[in-house]
């Protein structure tokens, strides 16, 4: 009797192990919404620290990380800056021509895509050298937790560009001759009528 229930035991935690699902795929099932492409993320994927994002850019693979939205671009939902509260914000575009809702600031996001890192540095007068870090993140799907609230994304225009629309050639005609003289006596006689009342 005791093989039996021990068989029975190793059987679900086996079976409870091999379904376990990440963070991504339980939020995707509970109410957060998603923007981009439907992407599947690998079942033992595990949301990336934000202070990882320099290192995981050299990695040359798609990441997830979770932070809160800091801001998002108000003209049209194309940006949004994300943070965790303890590293510096992380500028996410997004890779697939989709947009947010312009209202998520301050909602919980997670966001499915590829770090990216720029440096530079700047000299000073005094000789004194400051390098600056810009962790930048292109996005392929990004969840945002509850639906309720969040107004529907813009859709991303992808026939605008930044030159000016051509105007239609304009025709010139020769100008016509009106005769207003019966216009203009008859507001003569309206006005000289409302001025003897």
């Amino acid at each position: 009797m005791k093989t039996p229930v021990t068989f029975l035991l190793l059987l679900i935690t086996t079976v409870s192990v091999g379904c376990a699902q990440n963070l991504w795929w339980e939020a995707e099932r509970s109410g957060w919404v998603l923007f981009g492409t439907d992407v599947q993320v690998p079942r033992k994927a595990e949301a990336l620290p934000l202070d990882m994002l320099p290192e995981a850019s050299q990695w040359n693979e798609d990441v997830y990380v979770e932070a809160w939205i800091e801001s998002v671009d108000q003209e049209s939902g194309s940006w949004m800056t994300i943070s965790d509260g303890t590293s510096a914000p992380v500028l996410v575009f997004f890779d697939q021509g989709f947009n947010v809702p312009r209202n998520a600031r301050g909602r919980r996001t997670m966001t499915w895509g590829r770090p990216l890192t720029s440096s530079g540095s700047i000299t000073n007068g005094d000789g004194e050298t400051r390098t600056n870090l810009a962790i930048e993140f292109a996005a392929k799907a990004v969840l945002i937790q509850g639906f309720y609230g969040l107004e529907s994304a813009l859709p991303r225009n992808g026939s605008s560009s930044e030159r000016a629309m051509p105007l239609p050639d304009l025709t010139t005609s020769a100008p016509t001759e009106v005769d207003s003289s019966a216009d203009d006596d008859m507001m003569l006689d309206l006005i000289e009528e409302d001025d003897s009342e």
